[in-house]
């Protein structure tokens, strides 16, 4: 049975959610064909703040935490690591990656998404940092639609899809300890305050992305 402050923070990122789907990017997916550039474009941007990902939830090791909080944190850790070679086996095996655009600076709002995450770490610990984990873990059900969207248009199979086909394989098992870790260390007002506030402005500056990824594809 999830605590009262779970379901509140799910209801609290479903709004978010639906707010995004609401958007440009949203419609451009999934009322007009997917063409390859949008596609690229997107991915791109994942590259880039999946490669930080398992450094930003190592760095939040550095603010004290109860044992078995950090051992959550250097397991989850692990599992992150070179999740961007990933994204580049994908957009390799259609002939969409070309090195140079992986040296190119990320969109402004994965750039904040990055740093955020890095601030939230060092400055907050590992607590916080849940609220990101919360909703990264639970995104399956939210894109599963655009993604099948992108893959019928493009024919993608799914040997080009490793990235979002690994995230989902061990969705349930994630969430599942995400949300133990919510209940047994996020029992505070203010603990639970922050975790909210990082699960919003994390999925906020995600949705920003997205807007930013389909502006140059309208």
């Amino acid at each position: 049975m999830s605590s009262s402050f779970v379901r509140d923070l799910r209801g609290t990122v479903e709004a978010q959610w639906r707010e995004i789907k609401r958007g440009q990017f949203w419609r451009l997916v999934m009322e007009r064909p997917v063409t390859r550039p949008l596609y690229r474009d997107l991915m791109l941007q994942v590259y880039h703040y999946s490669r930080h990902n398992s450094m930003n939830q190592a760095v939040a090791a550095f603010v004290p935490a109860p044992e078995g909080l950090l051992r959550f944190v250097y397991r989850h850790a692990a599992e992150e690591l070179g999740h961007e070679r990933m994204v580049t086996h994908d957009l390799r095996s259609i002939g969409l990656l070309e090195e140079a655009d992986l040296a190119k600076a990320p969109l402004p709002a994965t750039e904040a998404l990055i740093g955020y995450l890095y601030f939230v770490a060092l400055r907050y610990g590992p607590v916080p940092r849940l609220g990101y984990s919360f909703w990264a873990e639970d995104a399956h059900a939210h894109i599963g639609e655009p993604l099948a969207k992108i893959c019928t248009d493009l024919k993608l199979t799914s040997k080009n899809v490793t990235f979002f086909g690994a995230h989902a394989e061990a969705d349930a098992d994630h969430i599942r300890q995400v949300e133990e870790a919510l209940e047994k260390y996020a029992t505070t007002p203010e603990q639970q305050e922050l975790v909210t506030r990082v699960a919003l402005t994390t999925l906020s500056l995600t949705g920003q992305l997205l807007e930013q990824v389909s502006q140059a594809h309208r």
